[in-house]
């Protein structure tokens, strides 16, 4: 026969030991999140230094070569927006309910960054991979811990959002620093 006491316990320890590491990787998530945002503003820094010595000799008509360049760092300036916006949802967190809450959409702009910028830079990827493992399984945990049940419609239209946002705010800068360039001449050829 089953000993309901004893799977009871059994339980109540498996919470216990899934709160007891939470803590010490939500802070290793956060330090892992702005060592990547210090390596990649380093990275955007350099490619804007060098896009623009290219735009401030004054050539109107930039080659395709340098279009590829500013798109580059563009790239680099949308993964920045969308992981401060990360980082700022995770730094709002409060308690083991808001895990739950705030961080099933950070998961899924994490992946998205971490694929687009796959190409170019395996080892930001790789360390986003690494970030959006220890995420999912603080997740999980805190939604074992307190039985919760997730909308991924919710999360998904959040990560929109957030994406949408950065694209936003990427966008603007770039046009701002280059207004003479026309890159949307450049995606349709």
């Amino acid at each position: 026969m089953m000993d309901i006491a004893a799977i009871e316990k059994e339980n109540l320890n498996a919470k216990h030991s899934h709160k007891s590491t939470l803590m010490p990787r939500f802070a290793y998530s956060l330090d892992l999140l702005d060592m990547i945002l210090t390596q990649l503003d380093k990275k955007r820094t350099a490619l804007r230094n060098e896009n623009l010595a290219i735009y401030d000799k004054g050539n109107d008509d930039f080659d395709l070569d340098f279009i590829k360049l500013v798109e580059l760092e563009s790239e680099v300036c949308f993964a920045i927006e969308a992981l401060k916006q990360t980082q700022k949802r995770m730094h709002s967190i409060s308690g083991i309910i808001c895990i739950t809450t705030h961080l099933p959409s950070t998961i899924s702009v994490v992946r998205i960054i971490s694929s687009r910028l796959f190409r170019h830079f395996p080892n930001y990827s790789q360390n986003l991979c690494e970030l959006s493992a220890i995420l999912g399984s603080i997740v999980m945990d805190s939604a074992t811990i307190i039985e919760a049940k997730f909308d991924f419609g919710q999360s998904n239209r959040e990560s929109k959002r957030i994406l949408d946002e950065a694209k936003l705010i990427a966008d603007s800068k770039i046009n701002k620093q280059y207004p003479n360039l026309d890159l949307a001449k450049s995606e349709l050829a």
